[in-house]
């Protein structure tokens, strides 16, 4: 039986370029990693990060943007 870790680890190279496109960082896929060398067969890991914040504050307002990406593994049926 191939492990699901075996797999995801083929994704996460596989796709490399798009998962740095989106954002996506060295820590994300090193959660990733772990959590797949602690649960092998685990059916999906992820992790979320939030990559860029811009907060402005003036006459009593407040904007705020976040960029958030969240990074998940996972086996579809």
């Amino acid at each position: 039986m191939k492990m699901h870790k075996e797999e995801y680890s083929k994704l996460l190279k596989r796709f490399a370029l798009e998962i740095s496109e989106v954002g996506a960082t060295d820590d994300m896929i090193k959660v990733i990693e772990a959590q797949m060398s602690r649960a092998p067969n685990t059916p999906s890991a992820s992790s979320e990060e939030v990559t860029d914040r811009f907060v402005y504050r003036h006459a009593g307002y407040l904007i705020e943007a976040v960029c958030t990406v969240e990074l998940r593994v996972k086996k579809c049926k």
